[in-house]
């Protein structure tokens, strides 16, 4: 079984309608992706490249994408130093839809190579 279907399976039981929602919305969006439970979440890569993932927390499904801050998108929260930038989920009714799928696009557009920028520094 893959560990991101284990990682799914144990979650939070009122986070895993969330879980299971995005696991399937990212698969539709990024078909071309490989996904892996990477630093403890389940994480999808593009050319070995990471650009989006979840994680399972108390007060929610918390979504990173690598390179949000440039998605230039008002709903998505910069984190951290770098590109990144995420929201929270608490139930699939209050997922915008129309919203993730745009981020899941950009996310495939917009990719800041961090092995990149780890070798330049």
């Amino acid at each position: 079984m893959n560990d991101v279907v284990k990682y799914n399976e144990g979650s939070d039981p009122t986070n895993r309608p969330v879980i299971d929602f995005l696991f399937e919305e990212f698969q539709q969006a990024l078909p071309t992706a490989t996904f892996k439970v990477w630093h403890g979440a389940p994480v999808f890569f593009l050319e070995d490249i990471p650009v989006v993932g979840y994680q399972d927390h108390k007060h929610g499904v918390k979504v990173l994408f690598w390179s949000g801050k440039d998605f230039s998108e008002p709903g998505l929260l910069g984190i951290g130093k770098h590109r990144a930038a995420g929201i929270t989920y608490t139930e699939v009714d209050a997922i915008n839809v129309e919203d993730l799928r745009r981020y899941l696009r950009l996310s495939s557009e917009i990719i800041w190579d961090y092995r990149q920028l780890r070798s330049q520094n």
